[in-house]
């Protein structure tokens, strides 16, 4: 994640009230929610590659990105993988600043909160 990007990034996910604490891990965010639950934001803008992953107790909950190996979907590359293992068509454009509000909106619902 280019240094801008990151630190903009950032300043959202601690602007929101979901957000208990956040860390820098390389080109990775991770910020921990409530529950135990916790939100990996990875982004490559030279690669143009990215991902956004709920996880609780080490396991994905549901996540976004746009690895290209989900042809079928009809956003491809982008995808969502949902908690019950489908992969669905995904509205995310790997900007992390523009999709960090439909991320937020989800991790509501996911945590009934």
């Amino acid at each position: 994640m280019s240094l801008p990007t990151l630190y903009q990034t950032a300043r959202q996910l601690l602007s929101s009230s979901l957000v208990v604490d956040l860390e820098f891990l390389g080109t990775k965010i991770r910020a921990r929610l409530p529950k135990d639950y916790i939100l990996d934001i990875y982004y490559n803008a030279t690669l143009q590659k990215y991902s956004y992953t709920i996880i609780k107790q080490n396991n994905r909950i549901i996540g976004w990105d746009n690895a290209p190996h989900h042809k079928h979907v009809e956003t491809h590359p982008h995808h969502f993988h949902t908690a019950d293992g489908r992969i669905l068509p995904s509205k995310m454009k790997g900007r992390p600043l523009e999709d960090l509000t439909s991320i937020l909106k989800q991790i509501k619902k996911t945590l009934e909160l």
